[in-house]
């Protein structure tokens, strides 16, 4: 493992307010366990890397761990955390600008026969759905921060 794996692990507990102890304790681990995982020095499960996400209510780091170490994580979308509330608002505002005239043009395309002319403004435009899918996970993700509501 890389030591920049270490750093998110930790970095969630110690922005949790945790120290080793409490949350190898709060995991159900050895604190020597948890060392470990924070240390790059071993693999860490997904059961503890979901409890981690929970207990340092940082939906962000399974996210994380998904994206890096799961073959699936090249399904999930880019995910660029807002810093702040304001920019969490910017990111919905910046979503909502982009999905309405481009759902329009996508309902205006898929009315008649799909041409190939069609066909690569179609394949455009739902690349800017698939940046719009980002923004919102972003903010989704930020919500769930900061306020300390559980995944679904």
């Amino acid at each position: 493992m890389s030591s920049n794996c270490e750093n998110h692990y930790k970095t969630s507990r110690k922005n949790a307010g945790l120290t080793q102890e409490h949350a190898s304790e709060l995991l159900g681990i050895a604190p020597r366990t948890l060392c470990g995982y924070e240390n790059g020095e071993a693999k860490v499960p997904e059961d503890i890397v979901s409890k981690m996400a929970d207990v340092y209510n940082c939906p962000l780091l399974a996210w994380w761990h998904l994206k890096k170490y799961s073959p699936l994580g090249k399904y999930l979308p880019h995910v660029q955390m807002p810093k702040t509330n304001s920019d969490m608002a910017f990111q919905l505002w910046q979503a909502q600008k982009t999905l309405t005239p481009t759902v329009e043009i996508i309902m205006e395309i898929l009315s008649g026969d799909i041409c190939s002319d069609k066909s690569a403004d179609l394949i455009t435009k739902m690349g800017k759905v698939e940046q719009v899918r980002s923004l919102l996970v972003s903010a989704i993700l930020y919500s769930k921060t900061i306020t300390g509501a559980e995944r679904n």
